[in-house]
């Protein structure tokens, strides 16, 4: 058994947009498996993996010996941190086959296969605050910044004036560290260290009468952040992660006569230019008239034409579904789910059926048991191709 997995957005990915993968699954021999599906995973200190995002490729299911190929979607919530690799804050996708153990009927054999990927922010180079002169006085020492909003590179010019000070030192200081939440480790993780702030420039002078002073920014200084993932799974509430920077000034001043130091900080901003999408490569699955095909829309009218159901028959709990293969093209790599339909809005627990392949003419016919009352059955259909359909039949319905 091999399984493989490509990324098809070149390795990257923008906050709100669909990660788009394609999957192999090769079975040697007639395979059944648990689940199978895609995971988006990252690593916070305090727990072992954590989950933001996912999407089920096979269910539970009996598979024919073949190669099943079929191309999905993880979309990548507003609200999910971007990479920060700074902090090891890092994604992978991960895609999972989980079947039953071949000796310990106890557990479950998982197979994975694993891939990194680049979660981008698409605002993280944009202004989005309006950039304010600072101006003020204490202790004797005026301060002048003709705005507090600076990119990586720039230089700040500080002005400055005082007839009390001997020596001003102006420090750029850098705070920033994950935040973790988890019940596991109290309110707080304890594995995440309260970090001192790091200083990320320094300018001193004793030239008072110069009245300024130049302090640059690092080239690679970080964005000003604060992000916060929330998850909305219940057995995830009460955790949280994230990720900041903020940015400050330290102004030192050093009296002319034995007195108190001076001190005190002024926060500023560092935003970042727009990231220039021709230099990592252009993104086309998240643009639009490129998103991945969904089971309930648009669905391919000549892939209709190809699946016919031929008969729905009932006998005590269970379904003898008749369909077949009305083209003149062989499918490969297909699939078939079917669940119940309860009530008009609940589905019942699903079976899944893979063929190698399926020809022309050709009728399958699968059998669905359930002990609850259903007025439909649903018919979900995929193969290599990508193609898609979902049928709704009612159980009492003539088919032929």
């Amino acid at each position: 058994m091999k399984i493989e997995l490509e990324d098809l957005n070149n390795g990257h990915v923008y906050i709100g947009d669909k990660l788009t993968v394609r999957t192999k699954f090769n079975f040697e021999e007639d395979t059944s498996i648990l689940w199978s599906g895609l995971k988006l995973i990252t690593h916070p200190p305090c727990v072992k993996v954590l989950t933001v995002a996912k999407n089920e490729i096979f269910s539970k299911g009996q598979f024919e010996s073949g190669i099943y190929e079929r191309k999905k979607t993880l979309l990548v919530k507003n609200n999910v941190v971007p990479t920060i690799k700074n902090r090891n804050l890092e994604y992978d996708i991960e895609l999972i086959l989980r079947k039953p153990h071949p000796i310990n009927d106890d557990e479950d054999l998982v197979i994975k296969r694993e891939q990194k990927i680049d979660i981008i922010s698409r605002s993280s180079g944009l202004q989005t605050k309006k950039s304010n002169p600072i101006s003020f006085s204490i202790s004797g020492l005026n301060i002048n910044l003709s705005k507090d909003i600076f990119k990586p590179g720039e230089t700040i010019k500080i002005n400055f004036t005082s007839d009390d000070l001997k020596e001003i030192t102006i420090r750029l200081l850098q705070k920033a560290n994950l935040v973790c939440y988890c019940e596991a480790y109290g309110q707080t993780c304890r594995k995440v260290e309260e970090l001192p702030p790091a200083i990320a420039g320094n300018v001193r002078t004793t030239n008072i009468n110069k009245g300024f002073v130049l302090l640059k920014i690092p080239e690679i200084a970080e964005t000003s952040h604060d992000y916060l993932w929330e998850p909305t799974e219940k057995d995830q509430w009460g955790f949280q992660f994230g990720d900041y920077t903020k940015w400050s000034l330290l102004i030192l001043g050093k009296p002319k006569v034995n007195r108190d130091l001076i001190k005190f900080e002024v926060p500023i901003t560092i935003i970042s230019k727009p990231v220039d999408e021709s230099k990592i490569g252009v993104d086309i699955f998240a643009k639009e008239g490129m998103r991945a095909p969904s089971l309930f829309n648009e669905i391919s009218s000549k892939f209709q034409k190809i699946v016919k159901i031929i008969s729905i028959d009932s006998d005590f709990e269970k379904y003898i579904v008749k369909m077949k293969n009305i083209s003149k093209e062989k499918l490969e790599g297909v699939t078939i789910k079917i669940s119940g339909l309860q009530e008009g809005l609940f589905e019942t627990g699903p079976i899944l059926t893979g063929y190698r392949e399926w020809n022309a003419g050709e009728e399958k016919e699968i059998i669905y048991e359930t002990k609850q009352n259903i007025s439909a059955l649903i018919t979900i259909l995929e193969d290599n191709s990508q193609k898609s359909i979902r049928i709704q039949s009612p159980v009492s319905a003539d088919f032929f």
